[in-house]
């Protein structure tokens, strides 16, 4: 089967190195002014095809945009479907497990360890729906956590709704699923292999079946349960007309899906929308955004009226989230006008002038507010501290009560809250910690721990602190570094460097069984809060993104800088790692300062910048990227595209670029393009690899056994390409290699040393 025909199908349904100073050169080794987009026209020669194993090539690809020439010569790659995109892949793979053969011993370590790690049943806090309780489980190994039931919080537990017997190879997942307000139905999704596309069904909790009812061609969608129903709903649904648009149904349980009414449906392409409704229920939201733009529109209407939505905010201007409606008609809402962090505000919706508006919580002097709940007579505000978690109680007039006494440096989730609940079921977890369950009371702030991560292995012995590094323009970035103890900061530690930096997403502190084999094999592990992120708030993000992205890859340099200046480690025994956006970051900084880097991990990544908006929901991502069809953003987007700024000849560190054959968010073309690309024009003695998964999409739903596997051989081929992870080890290993030289000097003497 061609490498992309169930990508094809699903999509049409829905939709080393060289100094920074080199300047660019065409094929004959001319430089050219770096600004010379010239540079963007070129061929593949013969020679250059062979070294990127063969990989089809048209060279009358050529486009104009905007007056400037812009070859595309991989653009056969963009054929999914095609038998010389399978084969060429499959050599990919071939070259890929040729070069970590005989890596077994570092393979099974990690595999034992990842394997071990993972080897204990897990479980979601439970929510109550009615008299009913859910939870996700999933046990030991497991390809796929499971829905399970029970009368009490505590068990015993019932499973529901069981994804592992959906397909031979697990890679059938639960999406998402949303209970009736009483517990009888479930509406539940699945995804198939990691695709975004989803399946709608609707589970009977009584009889344990399911309805006949099912949508499918959903994506991203989210469900609204009708006040006091378990047989109706509001759904989200595409558009399928080619404007990437979502709009929002009604659907009674029984009748035909092609009957399902529809209750709202936006007029500008590249459009999300999503009902929603708060306890009291005065009123029905609908959100509206434009793209993955943070600032969603919002419309409303008096709750079981048939009124036109009424809009309150447009969407791309600014954020106003409701979280509370008073007795007499007004809201409590988190808004970040003239607030770029955040403020609480209440306001009537039907005379929303600003100038009316009673600020209740001020904007922080640094904190970020990202949410906020009314319970019990008391004003909970929850905040983002240095990108850990902050509870502070107030009263609804904003009087400050306490703070919720959290652990430094750690985020908590919580169960879902009842009406009359004395105490919040909580999990806490942090860098050192999977997450141990707590239980919060209310009236006298104290925090109990009822149960302990059953995780067999933490980083409770290491060492975790925070790091600033000073980017191009001074700005201080901050990063966060797990090391254990015994890890000399000498230089020769290794080092992996992990960053995002977009699309307002924070980077939180967050425990991983990955992370966690890294520090424990002797490595250092580094998590960066770039701009571009959700961290700081809106100025923090705004600075990484449009004609600001740029800072994004001066940031993340600049903490590789830090962490080489001040001993952590050095270039050859730095690895920086990233997906999607993250996978756009290592490929874009790791073209502009090779030097810095001893391997790179490229996932999923985003890398033609020209064209990114033109597959699947790719436009929707303008908002950060900018709009290749407007002459600013085009040239913006030359100078860091990944795939435009591959310098002929320039030598760049060992580089391994992950993909996925189901992956129909970022489709595998961006990378397939990169690699051939880096194979065929940069120094013939660089070393790029491509990895391409089957049956596996973005990262979701992705079943334990190939999880292990993929980390297995991306810590195999980091070991090959900066050595063992293990410092010891590596510290023997140079001792070794200098041994013979010692000897050879002293047999033949050293013509350039001088005694005395």
């Amino acid at each position: 089967m061609a490498i992309g025909r169930s990508l094809r199908k699903l999509a049409n349904k829905v939709f080393g190195r060289t100094e920074t100073t080199t300047p660019p050169a065409n094929d004959n080794g001319t430089a050219l002014p770096a600004n010379d987009l010239s540079r963007l026209n070129f061929t593949i020669t013969p020679e250059e095809q062979a070294r990127a194993n063969n990989a089809p090539v048209d060279n009358s690809v050529v486009e104009v945009l905007h007056g400037v020439k812009v070859a595309d010569p991989f653009r056969p790659l963009e054929d999914l479907d095609a038998p010389e995109t399978a084969a060429w892949a499959a050599r990919e793979n071939k070259q890929f497990h040729d070069y970590i053969a005989g890596s077994e011993q570092s393979i099974d370590a990690a595999k034992k360890f990842m394997t071990d790690a993972l080897n204990y049943d897990s479980e979601s806090l439970p929510g109550q729906y009615g008299k009913t309780f859910f939870r996700t489980f999933k046990k030991a190994l497991a390809a796929q956590g499971v829905v399970q039931k029970s009368d009490s919080a505590n068990g015993p537990w019932e499973t529901v709704l069981d994804p592992n017997t959906l397909s031979a190879d697990g890679t059938v997942a639960l999406s998402g699923w949303s209970p009736s307000a009483d517990g009888k139905r479930i509406v539940y999704f699945t995804s198939e292999a990691g695709s975004d596309a989803q399946v709608l069904h609707i589970h009977d909790v009584e009889t344990g079946k399911d309805l006949a009812d099912k949508i499918e061609n959903c994506r991203f969608t989210s469900v609204l349960w009708d006040k006091g129903s378990h047989d109706s709903f509001q759904y989200t649904y595409p558009t399928h007309d080619g404007t990437r648009r979502s709009m929002v149904k009604h659907h009674a349980i029984g009748q035909d899906v092609a009957q399902d009414k529809t209750l709202f449906t936006p007029t500008e392409e590249n459009s999300f929308v999503s009902p929603s409704r708060l306890k009291t229920s005065k009123y029905e939201w609908m959100w509206h955004s434009i793209g993955t733009d943070k600032n969603s529109g919002l419309l409303f209407r008096p709750f079981g009226s048939d009124e036109e939505f009424k809009q309150l905010v447009a969407p791309k201007t600014t954020t106003i989230q409701p979280v509370f409606e008073f007795d007499d008609g007004s809201i409590l809402a988190l808004t970040t006008k003239d607030a770029p962090r955040g403020k609480l505000v209440k306001f009537n919706p039907n005379d929303a002038d600003p100038a009316k508006w009673e600020v209740v919580l001020p904007e922080s002097d640094e904190d970020l507010l990202s949410g906020a709940l009314v319970h019990k007579g008391k004003l909970f505000a929850f905040y983002s501290h240095d990108t850990a978690d902050a509870v502070r109680v107030y009263t609804p007039e904003g009087k400050h009560l306490h703070d919720m006494p959290l652990p430094e440096q750690s985020t908590a989730g919580f169960a879902r809250i009842q009406p009359n609940d004395d105490t919040f079921t909580m999990r806490i977890s942090s860098f050192k910690t999977p997450g141990d369950t707590y239980s919060y009371d209310i009236e006298k702030n104290e925090l109990t721990r009822t149960a302990k991560s059953k995780a067999p292995f933490d980083l409770d012995d290491c060492i975790v602190e925070r790091l600033h590094a000073t980017s191009k323009d001074g700005t201080k970035v901050p990063m966060t570094v797990i090391r254990h103890p015994d890890t000399k900061l000498d230089g020769t530690a290794a080092v992996k460097l992990y960053g995002y930096g977009g699309f307002n997403i924070a980077l939180e502190p967050g425990y991983s069984s990955t992370i966690a084999h890294f520090v424990k094999s002797g490595g250092i592990y580094v998590q960066t809060n770039l701009r571009g992120g959700g961290e700081f708030g809106e100025d923090w993000y705004n600075q990484g993104r449009l004609d600001n992205k740029q800072n994004v890859f001066d940031d993340f340099a600049a903490c590789a800088e830090h962490l080489i200046e001040n001993d952590y480690t050095k270039p050859e025994r730095l690895v920086i790692n990233g997906g999607s956006n993250g996978g756009l970051l290592t490929s874009a900084t790791m073209l502009q300062r090779p030097e810095l880097f001893g391997a790179v991990v490229t996932e999923v990544a985003v890398t033609d910048m020209f064209r990114f908006h033109l597959a699947t929901y790719g436009a929707a991502w303008k908002s950060d990227y900018g709009d290749p069809g407007i002459k600013k953003d085009f040239n913006t987007a030359a100078a860091y595209s990944p795939l435009h700024n591959v310098k002929p000849g320039a030598k760049y560190p060992p580089h391994l670029i992950k993909t996925a054959d189901h992956d129909d968010r970022v489709v595998p073309w961006h990378s397939f393009k990169l690699a051939a690309t880096l194979q065929a024009r940069s120094n013939p003695d660089n070393l790029t690899l491509m990895r391409v998964e089957d049956r596996a999409g973005h990262g979701a739903g992705k079943p334990t056994a190939k999880i292990i596997q993929g980390y297995a051989e991306t810590h195999a081929f980091i070991e090959k390409a900066i050595g063992p992870i293990d410092q010891k080890a590596y510290k023997a290993q140079l001792a070794a290699k200098k041994a013979p030289e010692k000897k050879r000097r002293k047999i033949f003497g050293c013509p350039f040393h001088k005694k005395g």
